[in-house]
């Protein structure tokens, strides 16, 4: 096997094997101009060579850990340096790695050759094939045994076997059947029991004749067990019509392949075979037990075997585990954006602050797949295009969203992205998917590993565009973040293209994705949840200070009593994160110090919660007295407020407030007579004791009537017994929010001190 990687720079003239160089090699599959002395391939997939006898396979350029050999200052794989590893079977690499070491990566490379074949079959079904490339590979023949071979060597001779040899299994089908239901009445009625039944003998378990032509049976079900392990461990698609109990998956893979029975069992069988047909079975069942057996692979067959671009069927991989059908049933606004940006995966989500499943309070996650080598550091670079294309995704995407909504679509299902009481935004999760290969340096236990399904963030990863420092939930605020899948992994998922496996995959990279944008978020900023005080007008409140609250409030779910406040994290961790996003020091200290205003602020109108970390679940505290979100009826200036002096309030009300009835006492004092003159304009009463605090303020219902001691009935209380006159008050008895009321505007006397005055609600303010 000759080993080629994609995007590698080759020196054409070196040799490779057998005195020829890397360009004879390459002769019968690319064009290379004669002029040219290093050369790097575009492919990625398994082809045969004739010039070179043997079988090439282009890796992807992944497979560069980013590591540099201390000589040549090459990208290495394995160690080595690409070029020098071309040929895997030569002397050469066996002195440069272990023999254990050159056995684990031949079975990685033997494993590898088929998923990249099987990603490129899948691909082929659904795609087109502009960016495949139909080449030879070698196929299974009579001829002399000439071959050590990859499992995908035996794995296509096996395919092109069974597909060639329908006609021979149908035959032995048939052949196995045969002799069913027909009886042996000699050894029915000699072992069996008759009833007679009006005079004739009935046997209830007669004894069937067996006449089956034995097949080779043995040879038969392990040759039928490997397809159906190919079949359930690789994806391929076999037909099988023939019925044997076959050996399980489990016990194939655990006894005869681990174990070694499979070879063990059939040299023990190899005997009681003659036939062409059986003895080729017996060679290609062999050779899928033992790599090293030798079978004859002369004669050239044609398969869809090579794929130029392949960074195009990374992202169609991506997009088909990660994305599923959710981007193909989004509005083609969202994913082919009028700018001409095409946006790679997206898909509607469970919020970061709190999970819901109405569709109004969901988000949007906007993904972009690279599918890069390793820089020298095993991150990978990202140039400022992509990260500011990502970013352009998002804010089209908010525009459209708002756009929806403002247009009147309220039918729509849809996330809705802005909350329209704090006008706070839903964050966006924005993110770049890498794929990676763990080397044995970071990898441990994981190194080469086709089992390793985990999402990993890249360190140093997070990138944050926005336009002021401090606001979460702005509209500007963009975070993007950065993560690894193990690309083994991947093309193992997409290549066996088994759809439960990938949807629950899928499941638990969405859950990843959400968990790790939060992690991130909460390294950055402190979360609280605030929540209204009984009587306090709190929308106002939030009206009143939008420009110090704008970004730092959000609703998480339409209809909560409850908002989020993310103001940044004070602890030296987060400044250090902070700095890293090039927020310099005195801005950091500034908001800081605003920070602590704010809450206190907050405090007046809301109960403000300890700080708390984003979660998978989000849980509100329960709260006694807790007020409303809604906007209060608003306090017209132009109207009157009858102001009534109440000490002890609190023990006088229960007197009037079942009723919504008072009788306020009129003097003859010049505050009186005002109040006899505007009668007809009063429309609140506040009872207050000369201070800002401790006031009540009801809205009146009716015209204010005046009346004589002897005209008011006996279950209306009297704020005063000293005066013949008094003005009759019906209220509604749900208290108004008067926080915003200054009751000592009105001027009074020591003799004064307990009458009722007026004023207009526009002095009070």
């Amino acid at each position: 096997m000759l080993l080629f990687i994609e995007g590698y720079p080759y020196n054409l003239n070196d040799i490779v094997k057998d005195n020829l160089t890397v360009r004879d090699v390459l002769t019968d599959i690319v064009s290379i101009s004669l002029k040219e002395d290093q050369y790097s391939l575009g492919y990625v997939g398994y082809c045969y060579s004739k010039a070179a006898k043997d079988v090439i396979f282009f890796l992807p350029k992944v497979v560069l850990t980013g590591e540099q050999n201390e000589e040549s200052g090459d990208d290495t794989i394995f160690g080595a340096s690409p070029q020098e590893i071309i040929d895997f079977e030569s002397e050469k690499v066996k002195s440069k790695f272990t023999e254990e070491g050159c056995k684990e990566y031949k079975e990685f490379l033997s494993t590898l050759s088929i998923w990249v074949y099987r990603t490129i079959s899948v691909y082929k079904q659904t795609h087109n094939d502009n960016i495949l490339e139909s080449k030879e590979y070698q196929a299974e023949s009579r001829g002399r045994k000439q071959k050590h071979n990859t499992l995908l060597d035996v794995i296509i001779a096996l395919r092109d076997f069974n597909k060639s040899n329908q006609d021979y299994f149908t035959f032995i089908a048939k052949n196995v059947h045969s002799g069913y239901n027909k009886i042996n009445w000699n050894k029915t009625i000699t072992s069996s029991q008759a009833f007679i039944q009006n005079g004739t003998p009935v046997y209830i378990s007669p004894v069937n004749r067996k006449k089956m032509v034995n097949f080779d049976e043995e040879l038969l079900v392990i040759y039928f067990s490997i397809l159906n392990y190919i079949c359930r461990t690789h994806g391929f698609s076999f037909e099988i019509n023939i019925h044997y109990q076959l050996i399980s998956i489990d016990r194939l893979k655990n006894t005869y392949i681990k174990k070694n029975l499979g070879c063990r069992r059939l040299k023990q069988i190899k005997y009681k075979y003659f036939s062409d047909k059986a003895l080729r079975i017996w060679d290609l069942c062999y050779a899928f037990f033992d790599r090293e057996y030798k079978i004859s692979m002369n004669r050239q067959a044609e398969d869809f075997l090579l794929a130029k671009d392949f960074d195009h069927i990374f992202e169609v991989m991506i997009d088909t585990l990660v994305g599923g059908n959710d981007k193909q049933e989004l509005p083609k606004e969202l994913t082919e954006q009028k700018d001409g940006k095409l946006v790679d995966h997206m898909f509607i989500g469970q919020g970061l602050i709190e999970q819901s499943d109405l569709p109004a309070e969901l988000t949007y996650y906007i993904g972009d797949s690279k599918y890069y080598k390793r820089s020298k550091n095993g991150r990978t670079f990202l140039g400022d295009k992509s990260i500011y294309k990502q970013y352009t995704y998002a804010r089209n995407v908010i525009q459209w969203n708002m756009n929806l909504f403002l247009d009147g679509d309220e039918s729509s299902d849809q996330p809705q992205l802005r909350d329209a009481l704090t006008e706070g935004y839903n964050p966006i999760p924005n993110f770049f998917i890498s794929a990676r290969i763990p080397d044995r340096r970071s990898g441990g236990s994981k190194f080469l590993s086709f089992d390793d399904k985990e999402l990993k963030t890249q360190d140093g990863s997070v990138q944050l565009n926005r336009q002021f420092e401090n606001r979460l939930f702005d509209r500007d605020t963009l975070l993007l973040c950065h993560y690894d899948v193990n690309f083994l992994y991947i093309v193992s998922l997409y290549g066996r293209d088994c759809k439960s496996a990938q949807t629950a995959w899928r499941e638990y990279v969405r859950k990843e994705f959400r968990s790790k944008i939060q992690d991130t978020l909460n390294r950055l900023y402190t979360f609280r949840t605030i929540q209204p005080r009984e009587g306090m007008d709190c929308y106002q409140f939030i009206q009143d200070n939008f420009q110090c609250l704008n970004g730092k409030l959000y609703r998480p779910k339409t209809d909560s009593n409850y908002l989020v406040l993310a103001l940044m994290k004070d602890d030296e961790a987060s400044k250090n994160l902070w700095k890293k996003l090039k927020v310099r020091d005195e801005v950091i200290t500034e908001e800081f110090k605003e920070n602590k205003s704010i809450v206190q602020k907050l405090q007046s109108h809301f109960f403000v919660s300890k700080p708390f970390s984003l979660d998978r679940d989000f849980k509100i505290e329960d709260i006694p007295n807790v007020g409303t979100l809604e906007q209060m009826p608003q306090l017209s200036k132009d109207l009157g407020v009858l102001l009534v002096m109440m000490e002890k309030y609190e023990t006088k009300c229960p007197n009037f407030l079942h009723t919504g009835k008072i009788a306020i006492g009129i003097k003859y004092t010049k505050d009186s007579m005002e109040i006899v003159e505007h009668l007809s304009e009063i429309g609140y009463i506040l009872f207050h004791t000369r201070k800002d605090v401790g006031q009540h303020l009801y809205k009146v219902l009716n015209k204010v009537t005046l009346l004589s001691e002897e005209e008011i009935s006996t279950d209306i209380y009297r704020n005063i017994s000293t005066t013949k006159m008094y003005a009759v008050v019906e209220f509604e008895t749900d208290e108004l929010d008067s926080s915003s009321l200054h009751s000592s505007r009105k001027a009074f006397t020591p003799e004064t001190r307990y009458d009722a005055q007026y004023i207009t609600m526009s002095l009070l303010k």
